[in-house]
């Protein structure tokens, strides 16, 4: 299976736009403290009709994937993961559209070390 990225992220086509996994995630993440990651399907939305979908996002914590939600048409291409991390880390997205293939992004948090009242 081939796993397609960004050639240049810093000018996605428009295409790249509309399939590659975005990752939003709190501003501040603590050691240990569980939080949201939301996995959109592109920039502009991918379409998700019966013809042109995407089946499901994969998240995966620094190359250990262990967490797949599939979706259907309505869905609307996004997923919500609750996860704890340990150490600052690399998440990862994979997502699968039924006819262009498996596409992925990455975001490197960083733990949040000021203090613990924000």
């Amino acid at each position: 299976m081939k796993i397609q990225k960004a050639k240049n992220p810093d000018n996605l086509t428009s295409f790249e736009q509309k399939h590659l996994p975005w990752i939003i995630i709190p501003e501040f993440v603590k050691k240990n403290e569980e939080f949201e990651v939301l996995v959109k399907i592109g920039k502009v939305d991918h379409p998700m009709t019966d013809e042109h979908y995407v089946i499901g996002i994969q998240l995966c914590i620094d190359k250990k994937c262990f967490k797949r939600i599939l979706l259907d048409i309505a869905n609307h291409s996004e997923a919500k993961f609750k996860i704890l991390l340990e150490k600052d880390s690399v998440i990862t997205a994979r997502a699968e559209c039924n006819l262009h293939g498996v596409w992925q992004s990455e975001e490197k948090v960083v733990l949040y070390r000021g203090n613990s009242d924000k």
